[in-house]
């Protein structure tokens, strides 16, 4: 009897482990009340392999919204961009309270990497460029910078905000990993997952 009772032990024991070990996601998307994506257009100069930006007056500001389940834009939406224009981007969540959690992630940013999929091979240079509350500068996705360099007709992209795995975020390479398909080998759960439709053109389009 007591061989029985110490085999049941250690079976739950060991189920509690695996649960125990599974990735939680920091926000679940049902319970996210909105999302939006802005482009906000800055001064990009190239340096090397690199680009420095800042900021302009009176920028062009282009915004997609992310509403209900699951989170979609309103039906036919999506954002322009121009060939040679560098833009700051910026994610903005909002539970249904309307408070905004997006830090929540950068704050742990050990923990979180943003991965944007679908804008194709050598159109774009992109770059994250995160703060913590005490000025920490890391780099998760929330705030990023992208500079058009070359056209591409509308394309469909996803922005992934995924919740790492304890020592999965020192395997990341922000330079190169940041538009990898192969995303779910670096373990863990999505927080969020957002799909919208990106255009790369050479003029001002009219919305």
């Amino acid at each position: 009897m007591k061989k029985y009772i110490t085999l049941l032990l250690i079976s739950i024991f060991t189920f509690s482990s695996c649960k125990k070990d599974e990735p939680i996601a920091e926000v679940d998307q049902e319970e996210v009340g909105s999302a939006e994506i802005s482009f906000t257009e800055v001064e990009g100069e190239a340096h090397g392999d690199h680009y420095h930006y800042k900021e302009i007056q009176s920028p062009e500001v282009e915004t997609i919204k992310f509403s209900g389940t699951p989170m979609l834009p309103p039906a036919g939406e999506h954002i322009h961009l121009e060939v040679g224009k560098s833009y700051r981007f910026n994610v903005k969540i909002k539970d249904f309270a309307g408070r905004e959690t997006q830090q929540s992630f950068v704050e742990k940013d050990n923990q979180h990497f943003a991965f944007i999929l679908g804008i194709p091979t050598e159109t774009a240079f992109v770059t994250y460029s995160d703060k913590k509350s005490d000025e920490t500068k890391v780099k998760v996705g929330v705030q990023g910078y992208l500079t058009v360099l070359k056209e591409a007709t509308t394309f469909n992209t996803r922005y992934i905000m995924r919740h790492l795995n304890p020592g999965v975020k020192e395997k990341i390479n922000p330079k190169t990993d940041w538009n990898n398909n192969n995303f779910t080998s670096f373990t863990g759960a999505n927080d969020l997952d957002l799909k919208f439709q990106l255009h790369f053109t050479t003029e001002e389009h009219g919305h």
